[in-house]
């Protein structure tokens, strides 16, 4: 009795190392990926810099910094950030509501995505 009960530890010890091992080698595929992604100085390259994004989301040229191209009499109705991305629910008079997608390291617009039923 005392045998088997030995060789169940040992297993599940050999399962639960084995487990961890697994985690560590997917942490370390992850870091790689990320690492590939970013340039030297930590900016994400152009890989599929509209992944996500609605099919009409139009990647722009980065304007000067702090010129987000909003017309006159545009409101921000919401804010949130998301890593070095500051996200915008822009109300555009007479367009509807837009969200703009800022970088904030340049301070460039990354894309401007129209949204349909605006008010």
């Amino acid at each position: 009795m005392i045998t088997y009960l030995k060789i169940i530890v040992i297993v599940l010890g050999v399962m639960i190392a084995a487990g961890l091992v697994v985690i560590g080698l997917k942490l370390v595929e992850k870091g790689e990926e990320l690492a590939e992604l970013s340039g030297d100085d930590g900016e994400v390259v152009a890989d599929d810099a509209g992944a996500g994004l609605a099919p009409d989301a139009a990647l722009l040229p980065p304007p000067a910094p702090g010129d987000l191209g909003l017309p006159a009499g545009s409101e921000v109705r919401q804010m949130t950030t998301a890593g070095h991305r500051l996200i915008l629910v822009v109300a555009v008079p007479e367009a509807g509501e837009r969200i703009v997608i800022v970088d904030l390291r340049s301070g460039g617009v990354v894309a401007a995505i129209g949204l349909e039923g605006g008010p």
